[in-house]
Parts: C-alpha cells; sequence; structure tokens
C-alpha cells in the first residue's frame, strides 16, 4: 500500500475515533441525566421509608407514654411478635433484603450477586424494614435506604436500556441518594460510595453519584426542612493547643480501643445466636422482649436510640452512671438486633453509641474541672465522628456527614484531628471495617443463603475510555491477570467476539475472572479501563 493510501486510511481511522469519543461525551449526558432520574426516584421511596419510621416512633411512644391497662400491652406485644415474624418470613424468602443492605450493594456492582427481583425485593425491604424498627429493634435506616437506592438504580438501568458497564454506575448512584436522602446530607452520600462501597473514584462514579445525592438530598430537605441535630448546641472548649492535642488523642485511643472490642463482640453475637437453633417465633419472641421491656422504661433509647442522642444533646444528664447504664443497654440491645438478620442498619446505632461516648467522656471531663458543662455537647458530636471511623473506616464520610446534618463547622477540624488520629490507631490495633466483616461473611465458604460452586466464574463489565490503558489494545495481544479472560465486546449496539478486535473509546468489554478474585481485580482492571 502506498503512502497516500496510508495517509487516508490513517485519516479515516482517525475521524472514526474522534466521532466515537464525541459519541461518547453524548452517551455520558444520557447516563448523568438518568442519574438524576434514580436520584429523584430514591429520595421519592426512601423519604416516605423515612418518614414512617419518625410517625410510627411517635405513635409508640404516646402509647408507651399514655399508661394503658395491661390487657393493651399484652393486644400490642402479640401484635408485633407476630410482625417480627412476617418479616423473618420475608427475609427467609428473599435472603437479599437482610441486614443493612451495604454489602449486598457493594456485591451487586462488584458483579458477586445480581438482582434477579429488583422490584419485589425493594417492596419486602421497604415494608420489612419499617416493620422492624416500628417495633422497636435497635437498627438504622441508613443501610436499607442504601439498597432501596441501589434497587431502584437497577430498576432504572434495565428499564432504560443502559449498557452493561454503565449499570454499576446508577447502582453506586442509587445507593447515594439512598444515604442522601436519609439523612439530607448529599455530599457525604457520595464519599460513603467511593469509600466504602464501589470503593473506586473513578469520574462517571463521582458525578452521577453527587447528582443523585443531590436531587434526593433536595427531596429530603422539602419534606424535613430542619433536623433535630440542628438543636445540638456545640460549644468549644477554651483550652490551648496543647490541652486539645492532650485530649483528642486520649480520646481517640479510647474510642479505638472499644471499636476494636466491638468489631470483635459482634462477629461474635452473629455466629452465636444463629447456633441456638432457635426456631423463627422463639427468636423474635426473645428479641421482643428485650425492646419492650426498655420500651416500657426509656422508650427514645429503642428504634436505633437516635431521639434518645438527641435529647441528651440537647438537654443532656449529669449522672454519669445513669449515662453509662443506658449506653451499655442501648450497646447489648444493638447487638442482638443486629444478629438478628432483619432488615435494619448500623449506621445510626454506630453513631448513638460514638456520641454517648462523646458525652461520657465530656461529663468525666466536667467532673475533673477540664472543659465547662456546655462543652459536653461538642464532645458528643466529635465522639459520633470517632466511634464511625472507627467502626465503618469510612473517615471522610463520618467528617462531612456529622458536619452536614448538624450545621456546626465548628466541630469540622476537630473532628478532622480525631478523625485522623482514630483511623491511625485501628490501623495499629488491625481493626477490620465493619461492612467487609458483613461482606465476607456473605461469601464465606459454607454460607448456605449465597452459595458458591467451585471454581465458579464471574463476570465483569468495563467501559473503554479515551486515553485509557486499554484502550488501542488489541485483545489477542493484551497481558492480564492469570484466568482473566475478555470473552466479547458490545460496539455500536452489536456484540462481537473479542479475539482480533482492537479496543477503542465505547466499548463495553466482558471480562471473565475466577470468583475468588473478584476483590482483588475490580479495581485493577477498571483502572485500565479509566484515566484515573
Amino acid at each position: 500500500m502506498n503512502p497516500d493510501k496510508w495517509k487516508e486510511k490513517w485519516k479515516e481511522w482517525s475521524n472514526l475515533r474522534k466521532w466515537r469519543i464525541w459519541k461518547l461525551k453524548l452517551i455520558d449526558a444520557r447516563l448523568y441525566f438518568v442519574s438524576i432520574f434514580v436520584g429523584l426516584l430514591t429520595g421519592l421511596v426512601a423519604v416516605p421509608y423515612h418518614y414512617l419510621l419518625w410517625e410510627f416512633f411517635d405513635v409508640r411512644k404516646a402509647f408507651f407514654g399514655a399508661h394503658y391497662p395491661w390487657y393493651w400491652h399484652v393486644l400490642l406485644f402479640l401484635f408485633l411478635w407476630g410482625v417480627l415474624i412476617f418479616v423473618a418470613w420475608l427475609v427467609k424468602r428473599m435472603p437479599l433484603i437482610a441486614g443493612g443492605g451495604i454489602p449486598q450493594t457493594r456485591a451487586a456492582i462488584n458483579g458477586r450477586i445480581s438482582y434477579d427481583h429488583p422490584f419485589k425485593e425493594l417492596i419486602a425491604k421497604f415494608f420489612g424494614g419499617v416493620l422492624a424498627l416500628s417495633a422497636g429493634l435497635s437498627l438504622g435506616r441508613e443501610g436499607p435506604s442504601v439498597q432501596i437506592g441501589s434497587y431502584i438504580g437497577t430498576l432504572v438501568s434495565r428499564w432504560g436500556n443502559i449498557l452493561r458497564g454503565e449499570r454499576k454506575q446508577l447502582l453506586a448512584a442509587g445507593a447515594g441518594a439512598g444515604l442522601a436522602a436519609a439523612f439530607a446530607a448529599p455530599l457525604s452520600s457520595s464519599l460513603l460510595v467511593i469509600e466504602s462501597i464501589e470503593r473506586f473514584d473513578a469520574p462517571k462514579t463521582a458525578i452521577t453519584t453527587i447528582l443523585a445525592g443531590v436531587v434526593a438530598g433536595g427531596v429530603a430537605s422539602w419534606m424535613f426542612p430542619t433536623t433535630p441535630y440542628h438543636l445540638i448546641n456545640a460549644i468549644s472548649p477554651g483550652l490551648t493547643f496543647g490541652q486539645q492535642a492532650e485530649l483528642y488523642i486520649i480520646f481517640a485511643a479510647i474510642i479505638a480501643a472499644i471499636a476494636k472490642f466491638y468489631s470483635l463482640v459482634v462477629p461474635f453475637f452473629q455466629r452465636w445466636i444463629p447456633r441456638m437453633k432457635l426456631s423463627i417465633p422463639t427468636k423474635m419472641l426473645y428479641l421482643l422482649l428485650v425492646a419492650y421491656c426498655i420500651s416500657l422504661t426509656e422508650t427514645n433509647l429503642t428504634g436505633g436510640g437516635e431521639q434518645f442522642l438527641m435529647m441528651q444533646g440537647i438537654d443532656g444528664t449529669h449522672n454519669i452512671r445513669w449515662l453509662a447504664l443506658m449506653m451499655l443497654i442501648h450497646f447489648v440491645f444493638t447487638l442482638l438486633s443486629l444478629s438478628s438478620g432483619l432488615p435494619g442498619g448500623s449506621f445510626v446505632p454506630t453513631l448513638v453509641t460514638g456520641g454517648l461516648l462523646g458525652q461520657l467522656f465530656g461529663l468525666i471531663l466536667v467532673q475533673r474541672g477540664v472543659i465547662a458543662y456546655e462543652n459536653v455537647s461538642y464532645m458528643m458530636l466529635i465522639g459520633m465522628v470517632a466511634f464511625l471511623v472507627a467502626v465503618v473506616r469510612t473517615p471522610l464520610t463520618a467528617i462531612v456527614l456529622i458536619t452536614e446534618i448538624t450545621g456546626h463547622f465548628e466541630v469540622f477540624y476537630p473532628s478532622i484531628i480525631v478523625g485522623g488520629l482514630t483511623y491511625y490507631f485501628t490501623e495499629l490495633l488491625q481493626i477490620k471495617p465493619y461492612n467487609v466483616l458483613l461482606y465476607d461473611r456473605m461469601f464465606r465458604s459454607n454460607n448456605p443463603e449465597f452459595p458458591e460452586p467451585v471454581g465458579a466464574r464471574y463476570h465483569l463489565y468495563v467501559e473503554i475510555m479515551d486515553g485509557s490503558y486499554f484502550d488501542g489494545k488489541e485483545v489477542d495481544k493484551l497481558a492480564l491477570p492469570n484466568n482473566c479472560v475478555i470473552l466479547s465486546i458490545r460496539r455500536d449496539r452489536h456484540t462481537v467476539p473479542a479475539a482480533g478486535q482492537t479496543l477503542v473509546p465505547g466499548d463495553q468489554v466482558e471480562i471473565e475472572i475466577d470468583a475468588q478474585d473478584i476483590e482483588k481485580l475490580y479495581e485493577p482492571l477498571v483502572s485500565m479501563a479509566n484515566i484515573y
């Protein structure tokens, strides 16, 4: 072929490449628009979920505060027992709705699991979570809201014929929108997706999550214009820099030590309770007995304990022993609730435990004359950040979340210091993130709910970006990790065999990998298809 024909061929190929890149930008714009729609739908579902939880809590609190005759309590107890048995039956029928939902969402994004019946499971998660928390169990709303958002992202991606390589972006966007709807905190919701769920800061994931989170957070702010967290006064103690440094180091070390105990005792409870081999009615009976006894004495401590925390933040107790007892009851009750497997998250109970630890630490400092009583709520907010960092291991999410929901920017910089110190101490103590513990537990070899055949293979779908490592590479000459094979390429709405093809921007590549390697290879393979 003469040089002129080579130049003509190269120009033709260059023009085609420019067209593909321009077309890819249009597809990205469509994806961003769809993510806004996902955020709107998630807000319209997750915000009513939050609203129902508050309403049912108020009804239950009014009932226990009205001192009805004993037979009304018997009727309510039997009714709630039937409710919990029904929710446990739902979980048995649909194992993916169990617990919070963040590990399931991460597994769906990674390709470990697929939502085969997303609409049915969405309905079950919604009502199962409302019923479980309305019975008084110490669970949170954030995990179910995250999974509800991921279900909506799945439904929209299927209804809108979104390419497989982009579906995980909508799952991540829906997950972030769920957290934004739960707390009206769009920025921290995006950080949670990056730090704990998707765990890879691809630009598309960040943009879609922020867009969906802002819309869902807008719906939440419209429904709940003000949050009780804004009523908590946070007055900084007038300490010198050296005094503050000493105080924060001690506090971070204490929080890390307690978090280490937490990381050991939670898996123990989750292993020990199933080994008791109790029937579902018996298990729910014992759990409801604990919830009902707490409701009769301190109703605010049930339903996650968020109301109790806010009451302490607004007008807290001076009694250290009483507060320590309430914190211990809440802690044990949370362990039992989380071990039940019913729909409900751990985020809110973790915040409550951290806040009460901060309040307890603050009261001890008041007793010793280090700070004034008006500074106790300040320590409470820092404790919420520190314990969330220690347990979930998402420092950016924890710092930004507390700042967003409380509006107290004066705790932002101390939270960075304490959060950073706590993260360092948890590294020294080798504390595994709580959601990672749950994720690993889901896919252990002997878990009958998520059986994994020996030698199982999973398919990962990635989209080739302009300028990425994969861009312009020939599939036959491409060096991939062991047992990784490119099976097919989706190009211009047609699926073509991968053999002999040269990868170009916009290609949706199907990669088959060993199931045991999906967590190790997910980020490297996605990064090869991206430019970041």
